[in-house]
């Protein structure tokens, strides 16, 4: 044992000091930012001007404003009145604007806006989706971030002349709703089924109630869906339950799994995820599901727990029919806000011609739909099971 223990914890901590300054020093030198050139003054004016990529990103206010400039300039004959209002899909508000008036050319704006879709998605990472009847002289358009409405415009042509009668039963845009997470309670069951509206329900595989539950809407005529456990991103916390597909199936114990859910829920037409946020974003698993299912005469729901899924896209190039949820009416379970959603839902209709909720056996849903019908038919849109969608 040294004489003076002392000194050589003394010395190393010394060393040590002195290494770490050192590196300090030389990656300071090394990795400090000084431009080599001088910005002009021409440049800076440019960057004055133009906002971080970031800024741009969600300011649905930004957009309408560069866009209606756009419009203004390309279609002057342009006259609106416009309001907002708040909207809220659980955790999430946003402010949405709301456009109704006239134009002096529809043929024109429509062309306007079309032209200007990549530049809002470039510049703003909104979503632009637009319907034009020239017939009737009318025009729609959604601004979307995400599967949130932003913007809702409607336009009208100024001569009324050419807007003289009502949406023909052809033209009237469609929506389809779902129930999920059904399986649990035949009550529960039973009181959407009494519902006066062509519901679509989704029933979750291997629970006690499952097979009674698929069977009982079966008897009664009912479309439904396997609603199938799949991996989030929060996993183990959120567990989805019996008969969960994850990222460590492997393939052959994948394809056996999802077997025995479908067996498990006899009748079924179709399959929509239940949670999945994990799964859905990785096309090598979505490859193998896919792979399961074509064939049988199934088509799949992505319900879009998560923006990245690549669900929908995997079902179409696997030569599954497919479609998308656009909007979850009871995030927020409130009848109010629930009816608020089936609005957006209708306004995503006029726009793409057809639009797909999904909601969940709450009571306050039951409470909400018990009022839809009315709502659709004053909108002049028609509510169809989701098969109708795939196959009109």
């Amino acid at each position: 044992m040294s004489k003076w223990p002392g000194l050589k914890v003394v010395a190393g901590l010394s060393a040590a000091i002195f290494l770490l300054g050192l590196g300090y020093l030389i990656g300071r030198q090394r990795f400090s930012v000084k431009p080599a050139v001088p910005v002009s003054e021409n440049q800076a004016s440019i960057l004055a001007k133009e906002p971080p990529v970031k800024e741009k990103l969600r300011d649905p206010g930004a957009a309408l404003s560069w866009l209606l400039t756009a419009l203004r300039s390309g279609a002057p004959g342009l006259r609106y009145a416009e309001s907002s209002r708040i909207m809220s899909n659980g955790r999430l508000s946003w402010k949405q604007l709301q456009l109704k008036g006239f134009s002096d050319d529809i043929k024109k704006t429509a062309a306007i806006l079309e032209s200007a879709r990549k530049a809002l998605a470039r510049k703003f990472n909104y979503q632009l989706l637009l319907a034009c009847d020239l017939e009737r002289g009318k025009l729609n358009f959604l601004l979307l971030d995400g599967f949130a409405v932003v913007v809702v415009a409607d336009f009208v042509a100024a001569d009324l002349n050419l807007n003289p009668e009502p949406p023909t039963a052809a033209r009237r845009p469609r929506v389809a709703i779902v129930i999920d997470d059904l399986g649990r309670s035949m009550q529960s069951a039973a009181d959407f089924a009494d519902l006066d509206l062509p519901l679509t329900f989704a029933v979750f595989p291997k629970l006690p109630e499952s097979r009674a539950v698929a069977e009982f809407f079966t008897s009664r005529q009912r479309d439904i869906m396997l609603h199938l456990p799949m991996e989030p991103r929060d996993y183990p916390q959120q567990d989805p339950g019996p008969g969960a597909v994850f990222m460590t199936t492997d393939e052959p114990e994948l394809r056996r799994r999802l077997l025995n859910d479908i067996a498990s829920v006899p009748g079924i037409i179709g399959i929509n995820n239940h949670m999945g946020s994990r799964l859905t974003e990785d096309p090598r698993k979505m490859a193998q599901v896919m792979a399961v299912i074509k064939g049988r005469g199934l088509f799949f729901l992505d319900s879009r727990t998560i923006a990245d899924s690549v669900a929908y896209q995997s079902a179409v190039k696997a030569g599954i029919p497919a479609l998308q949820r656009d909007v979850f009416l009871d995030n927020e379970r409130s009848v109010a806000m629930i009816l608020e959603h089936f609005q957006v839902l209708i306004e995503i209709a006029r726009v793409k011609g057809y639009a797909v909720g999904i909601g969940h056996p709450y009571p306050e849903t039951l409470q909400a739909l018990s009022r839809v019908k009315e709502i659709a038919q004053a909108a002049g849109v028609e509510i169809v099971p989701v098969r109708k969608l795939i196959c009109p």
